[in-house]
């Protein structure tokens, strides 16, 4: 699972290496049977860990996008050991989700994103794969970004024809009371081999005009969730809840709800709120933040 390459070298040093830590984690799982359900059941087959990434299998709690409860699927809590990523740092955590198996991935706490002692940037690079028939439920806690930070956070989703994909983004800009840090986001999202949705964010003092009406005005918070459900069914209209969220469809497979906040609790109240007009097996209306803990 573990693969020494690293991407452009706009997330490195200009030595084109990490000057801090280099750690890399993975997790993948595989199809195991039958369940009590009578569906079929996932296992975690691969769980590798290199301080201070540490991925553990964990249980269900609170509302689960489209698997909400289900016993037979695999449940895995990404977790760090220590603070960062620190300027310099380089992390890279690999997924795997094999053939007809389903994986909840969740976090236990935020990211805190701090400067180092020599200003180096930072990176964050997963990267995954979901084969024919697998499903992902990927559920992160928020990014933040703190006072002079300069880090990349890359998400790279490659899905079979027929994966079925829930990822939810967060990103924060600074903690409170705090100038934000810059902070350079890039999802990609691909099925087939083929582009589906691709969206970079360059925000903080790093991302010119990123304050202006036009990027995220005076908000702190900018997040995203992209649904693909291969059978269809989604919605075909663009949706624009307020003037700071939207319900973008892609095509009946695919749609992407990008929204803004004024902190992190607004941002997460509006992201359920989209979920929750989405309905389900999507979203809920709970009264309470839908990301499972």
């Amino acid at each position: 699972m573990f693969d020494s390459s690293l991407p452009e070298t706009w997330a490195l040093n200009p030595t084109g290496s990490a000057s801090g830590m280099t750690c890399r984690a993975s997790v993948a799982t595989s199809t195991d049977g039958t369940g009590s359900s009578g569906r079929t059941r996932s296992r975690i087959d691969g769980l590798r860990r290199q301080a201070p990434l540490v991925p553990r299998p964990t249980g269900a709690s609170g509302f689960e996008p489209f698997v909400d409860g289900d016993p037979d699927i695999a449940r895995v809590a990404l977790t760090t050991a220590a603070a960062g990523p620190l300027g310099g740092d380089h992390y890279i955590f690999d997924v795997h989700v094999g053939a007809g198996s389903t994986l909840l991935l969740r976090e236990v706490s935020a990211t805190l994103v701090l400067p180092g002692a020599h200003g180096d940037p930072s990176l964050m690079h997963c990267r995954v794969t979901v084969e024919s028939g697998g499903t992902l439920i990927w559920v992160p806690e928020p990014v933040i970004a703190a006072q002079g930070c300069h880090h990349t956070h890359r998400v790279d989703i490659d899905l079979a024809e027929d994966a079925r994909l829930f990822y939810r983004e967060e990103l924060l800009l600074g903690r409170h009371g705090e100038e934000p840090g810059s902070l350079s986001s890039r999802l990609n999202v691909r099925r087939g081999g083929r582009a589906l949705s691709i969206q970079r964010f360059d925000l903080g003092p790093a991302g010119k005009g990123f304050d202006t009406p036009s990027v995220v005005g005076g908000a702190l918070g900018v997040g995203s969730v992209v649904i693909v459900e291969p059978d269809g069914g989604l919605p075909e209209a663009t949706a624009i809840a307020d003037p700071k969220s939207a319900l973008l469809p892609i095509d009946d497979t695919c749609v992407q709800v990008n929204s803004l906040g004024d902190d992190g609790l607004a941002l997460r109240k509006r992201l359920d709120a989209a979920l929750a007009a989405l309905g389900e097996p999507w979203g809920r209306e709970t009264g309470w933040s839908a990301v499972p803990r």
